[in-house]
């Protein structure tokens, strides 16, 4: 009789650790986004001169959350803040567009990026090829993106935007696809369960703006 688990019982075992991980994970994405809503709120009725502070502690959760993934219940309250932080920098861009008449815009972007986020994830979930090589590959577009950005701010031109959106939304998608991935393949803690979640909930926030990009 063999000590070692047989193919089947490994195979078993890391389906009962991956549902068990995913299912923190998604519970965790839905109230991060839940909070991101709430602070969209409060964020589109604010001045714009809190826009500085609130860029600021957005970074400062943000690495909050990663220092202290492990401290169990703290870590959840930061990513919670960490999100709400997210939508009060949102909120005066979705305000903007709802000031214009452009709500039905803002509404056909959140659509598309849900299912979007879906069927990413799906993919993700049930693919047998390991994705995660190509991670390095799009940190390398990403940053060709932010630099593409940076340059837009001064040339301008809504055609070299649009292909931004188009573009990020691209890498965005991948981004979500290899996050996901990597959750079938992670030990089952709370601390990992956290900073999955905050990447996958980057990647659908940054998937949204981009798909917003496209639409305008």
């Amino acid at each position: 009789m063999s000590y070692f688990p047989s193919e089947q019982a490994r195979a078993g075992a890391q389906e009962r650790i991956a549902s068990g991980l995913l299912g923190k994970v998604f519970g965790l994405l839905a109230f991060s986004l839940a909070f991101t809503m709430a602070g969209g709120y409060v964020g589109a009725q604010i001045s714009s001169s809190w826009f500085f502070p609130i860029m600021i502690a957005y970074f400062g959760l943000f690495f909050a959350v990663q220092k202290l993934r492990e401290r169990e219940g703290l870590n959840v309250v930061l990513l919670y803040a960490f999100a709400f932080s997210s939508g009060l920098l949102v909120g005066p861009l979705i305000g903007s567009y709802i000031s214009a008449g452009a709500g039905a815009v803002v509404l056909q972007a959140v659509a598309i990026t849900g299912v979007m986020t879906a069927g990413l994830s799906a993919f993700a979930l049930t693919t047998k090829r390991d994705l995660s090589g190509l991670a390095p590959y799009l940190f390398m577009a990403l940053l060709g993106l932010f630099v593409t950005m940076i340059v837009n701010i001064f040339v301008g031109g809504n055609a070299l935007s649009v292909l931004i959106g188009w573009v990020g939304a691209f890498i965005f998608s991948g981004l979500l696809i290899v996050a996901v991935q990597r959750a079938k393949y992670t030990p089952d803690t709370m601390g990992n369960a956290v900073i999955l979640t905050l990447g996958i909930y980057l990647n659908i926030v940054n998937l949204f703006l981009m798909i917003l990009r496209i639409l305008q």
